[in-house]
């Protein structure tokens, strides 16, 4: 058995041309198809409507925590005995758009939550006080030990 490679494509050459010329063309269309495949896909995927999470940086996250502190502000209130409210809401990472593939819609995934202050005047009341706890880890679905609900002292 001959091992070299050159020759044998010689003999292969000079002995069936057609066979040849048909390797040449499947093999450039394969080529051809790889190439068109990879700069076809990076210039379909559709834009981000908003800022890269790195982008926004920590405005975009202040942001959003400004956000999430009046809305549970607002639910907090609405129970019964709490008094004046204050929240705190601590992010571990905002709001993120991501895409499955090319062809599929955007799915938003909400932000992280890592922790939960609150400061209300009725939490020296340890009914109010658990009231409170499971209405902001209902919430933002967080588990209790993110949530610390304290009195306020003026």
């Amino acid at each position: 058995m001959d091992l070299n490679w050159r020759s044998n494509l010689s003999n292969l050459w000079r002995d069936d041309r057609s066979t040849m010329w048909r390797l040449l063309v499947v093999g450039g269309l394969g080529i051809a198809l790889v190439a068109w495949g990879s700069w076809g896909g990076a210039a379909a995927k559709p834009a981000s409507p908003g800022p890269p999470a790195a982008a926004a940086g920590a405005a975009g996250l202040a942001g959003q925590e400004a956000q999430l502190d009046q809305a549970v502000a607002a639910v907090v209130a609405a129970i019964p005995g709490s008094g004046r409210v204050q929240v705190a809401v601590t992010l571990a990472s905002g709001a993120e758009t991501q895409f499955a593939t090319q062809r599929t819609s955007e799915r938003v995934v909400a932000p992280k939550v890592s922790g939960v202050v609150v400061v209300a005047t009725g939490a020296s009341a340890p009914a109010v006080r658990q009231e409170i706890t499971t209405a902001v880890e209902t919430l933002l679905q967080v588990s209790a030990y993110q949530v610390a609900v304290l009195p306020d002292g003026g």
